[in-house]
């Protein structure tokens, strides 16, 4: 059996760094063993730092080239290979550098946003690439009394704001709600306000059909004396065949919780009439005498904003939120035609 010999320098390397000491033993063995021993004169502390543990291992390893510890590996064909201490930690410690190196960039190209490629598994696209609905209120139709209308028409050239209410006859808040959105219409239906009211079959049922609705808050409320309070026929509001005119309108002007759809009956949304656009949004036990500063901001002072919402305003649309969860007229899934 072919014998390896093996040629011992014996010499020691001692290497202090960071509280580090090293030392490389070579012991006259046949086998050619070296064996490297590294202790940590701190060992006794116990407060250690990991980085100057760090620190003292790539001390080591850099600083190793001092070493006049060579050993030579003659194989039984007479080839000799050589590599010293000092060459192996120096291409150990290039190829430290070069991981390094390689999570510096990763890190700069995740600070600078780059995309992702195309081929990625998800990629996140930003709210401003996203397609913008452009649509206003003019660009939709509502069905009175049998006849699908342009609200254009429905509103007039010298509206400033309108007021979209969905209504149930049959609901207690209709005898605080109706009566004050027809107070409303008639003080500020001059200076350019209108009032919408929608009735529909969803939530709560409304078991009269459009025409008697329409006899019934005229007989109860005299609403349809006044131009500025209009009635449309009953409509849906969600689900699959909700109107083109409320889904665009819930989903224009949500909740202060970011909440689309409409829980519950006597919701109402402020329009600005010049532009067509939703304004604000109030929950179903907000009055409406109580939106009269915001109502006056654009009928009255030709405004386009409204005034910061108030904390009584907030605090109707918390109390909302845990009303649509017990409430008797909340909108239910699967109660009537509401399918979602």
């Amino acid at each position: 059996m072919r014998e390896l010999l093996s040629l011992v320098i014996l010499s020691t390397l001692c290497h202090v760094s960071n509280g580090f000491s090293f030392s490389i033993a070579i012991p006259t063995t046949r086998k050619g063993v070296a064996n490297l021993q590294m202790s940590n004169a701190n060992d006794d502390k116990d407060n250690g730092s990991n980085a100057s543990y760090e620190e003292g291992r790539r001390g080591f390893m850099s600083s190793v080239v001092t070493s006049s510890a060579v050993i030579w590996s003659i194989n039984s064909s007479g080839a000799v290979a050589e590599e010293s201490i000092a060459e192996r930690a120096a291409r150990i410690s290039r190829e430290m550098g070069e991981d390094e190196k390689k999570m510096a960039m990763m890190n700069k190209n995740k600070n600078s946003k780059i995309a992702p490629p195309v081929d990625a598994d998800k990629v996140i696209i930003s709210t401003d690439d996203k397609k913008k609905d452009s649509r206003t209120m003019y660009d939709f139709s509502v069905p009175i009394a049998g006849k699908d209308t342009k609200i254009s028409d429905v509103v007039g050239p010298n509206a400033k704001a309108v007021l979209v209410v969905n209504i149930k006859q049959d609901d207690p808040y209709a005898r605080k709600n109706i009566p004050s959105m027809l107070s409303l219409a008639s003080k500020y239906g001059p200076k350019g306000l209108v009032v919408i009211a929608v009735p529909t079959d969803q939530g709560y049922y409304e078991p009269d059909t459009s025409v008697l609705i329409r006899l019934k808050l005229n007989s109860e409320y005299g609403y349809g004396i006044n131009p500025a309070a209009v009635l449309t026929d009953k409509m849906n509001l969600l689900g699959t065949a909700s109107h083109p005119f409320m889904r665009w309108l819930q989903g224009s002007c949500r909740t202060p919780q970011g909440l689309g759809k409409i829980q519950a009956n006597f919701e109402k949304f402020l329009l600005d009439a010049e532009t067509g656009l939703p304004l604000r949004r109030y929950p179903r036990k907000y009055l409406p005498y109580e939106m009269i500063e915001d109502i006056e901001a654009l009928v009255v002072n030709g405004e386009h904003v409204l005034p910061p919402s108030s904390v009584f305003y907030r605090e109707e649309w918390r109390n909302a939120i845990k009303e649509a969860d017990a409430d008797t007229y909340r909108f239910q899934k699967g109660l009537n035609v509401f399918d979602q």
